[in-house]
């Protein structure tokens, strides 16, 4: 039989698992679509479409996400060198695995040796097939080994999603802080209060402003703490913050409230889409999720201050630095 025999058709989710099973034994030797498929007398077309179907991503994401996985774990724990990772791992050289890694974890390689925690893992697929009755009720599911949650393992991005927000572009994890690691200590420990507050209490936010500098691990101490909200959760913000006020409007779908929190000021700004549009889709505009400490929050992008603020502006340079540095200009 050769792989593009006319009995492809017969390849089945079992095999699947097998193909999955065999890239998870070979992850350190060459692989690609084309040797897999051959390993297994199938055709590259009718392997990769039904992985892409059943695993929700193709046959070489699947691989680099196992690999960049292990990589993460094994530079914790080993002193081996970059450039031996990097060949270990199936890259041509050191730059082309910092990249990759960088992408992936939100950070480089050498944070890891600074004792940066990881979180973002990728655990190995195990299929399953529930039938239950019906004329067609054949149910595929994707779980891994340890049982960790699909919607973090692929969005990291639980709370904006089941409050039916605008998905953001790039659902990965951006960057993590270690506060312990940090100064301002006292700014750091209201800011994640009041995160956590919000997010206990199902108010959707991001933290926007001078703030999100801060939020993005940039020691520029807050005078302040700048958070957006929905136009329409006004009241609940303001009963959040038992504030008896009504936000002031400067502008149409714009307006504000400055309260206290800890004894630290917030601004809680509010826009809005069209009138009577209650979605998230303006609120999670150019949006990064951001790890500090154990909390995931939404923080507007350093992109959008670099494309948007005066380049005399006062931290312009420095944020340009921080995107270079973790290779997203």
């Amino acid at each position: 039989m050769t792989p593009d025999s006319n009995d492809t058709n017969a390849f089945s989710l079992s095999m699947l698992q097998q193909v999955i099973d065999y890239i998870e034994k070979n992850l350190f030797e060459e692989l690609t679509p084309a040797m897999i498929a051959a390993h297994f007398y199938i055709s590259v077309s009718t392997l990769s479409s039904l992985f892409k179907i059943v695993c929700g991503m193709t046959i070489m994401e699947y691989i680099r996400n196992r690999r960049l996985t292990l990589a993460a774990e094994e530079l914790s724990i080993s002193n081996i060198p970059i450039i031996e990772l990097a060949y270990k791992y199936g890259y041509e050289t050191p730059e082309a695995f910092t990249k990759a890694f960088s992408r992936f974890h939100g950070f480089s390689p050498s944070f890891i040796r600074r004792d940066f925690p990881v979180s973002k893992l990728f655990l190995p697929l195990q299929i399953t097939v529930t039938i239950q009755g019906g004329w067609n009720t054949m149910e595929l599911t994707k779980s891994n080994c340890a049982g960790q949650d699909q919607s973090l393992l692929f969005d990291y991005n639980t709370f904006i999603r089941e409050k039916g927000g605008k998905q953001i572009t790039h659902q990965n994890l951006t960057y993590q802080v270690d506060t312990s690691k940090m100064q301002y200590k006292q700014e750091w420990t209201i800011l994640c209060s009041l995160a956590e507050n919000l997010l206990k209490n199902h108010i959707p936010f991001k933290i926007d402003g001078a703030t999100m500098l801060f939020a993005h691990g940039l020691e520029v101490p807050p005078d302040k703490i700048c958070l957006t909200f929905k136009w329409n959760d006004a009241e609940v913000v303001r009963n959040f913050f038992h504030y008896d006020m009504e936000p002031e409007h400067t502008e149409d779908r714009f307006k504000y409230m400055d309260v206290m929190y800890k004894e630290m000021k917030v601004r809680c700004m509010f826009y809005g889409n069209c009138p009577g549009d209650d979605s998230d889709e303006f609120l999670y505009k150019n949006t990064d999720l951001v790890q500090i400490n154990t909390l995931l929050i939404p923080v507007q992008s350093l992109e959008f201050y670099y494309e948007n603020a005066e380049k005399n502006s006062a931290h312009y340079k420095m944020v340009k630095e921080w995107l270079r540095k973790h290779e997203r200009l």
